[in-house]
């Protein structure tokens, strides 16, 4: 009971401290891990997103992006350099999930709202219509 009482005291003193940094390699991390509720999965998903444009709808990419933001510390690498570089990566895919998320926003007002992109293709349909009239009209007699 002691032993308990004095893992859930260093839990949360070291989640109090700002140079707190989970791996899943320790006990303590799989407690604190549990303690969170933190599920790894999201990192496997964001990844899969952020590497096949379009898999992914704009709502998940957000969260996902949110999920990487929003965790403090290094879940796979050891050492501050390379804990470091495992945030500034984990950042990254957070941002190309943005983007990818932008970028779907875009064309889909590209698609469905843009009026000069409506315009641009209006006058492409006209333009060939009337190409194609001027090809068949010599055989019918109009």
């Amino acid at each position: 009971m002691v032993q308990v009482v004095s893992a859930l005291v260093a839990i949360q003193a070291i989640s109090a401290s700002s140079a707190f940094f989970v791996h899943h390699k320790t006990a303590l991390a799989r407690t604190f891990y549990v303690a969170l509720n933190f599920h790894p999965q999201s990192f496997e998903r964001a990844v899969e997103c952020a590497t096949n444009y379009g898999m992914c709808n704009v709502d998940e990419l957000l969260n996902l992006a949110k999920d990487l933001e929003d965790y403090h510390g290094c879940f796979y690498e050891d050492g501050m350099e390379a804990c470091q570089k495992e945030i500034d990566d984990r950042m990254d895919l957070a941002n190309v999930l943005l983007l990818q998320g932008e970028m779907q926003e875009r064309m889909r007002y590209l698609k469905e709202g843009n009026l000069f992109a409506y315009d641009v293709q209006a006058d492409r349909d006209m333009h060939e219509r009337d190409e194609f009239i001027e090809r068949v009209s010599p055989g019918l007699d109009i």
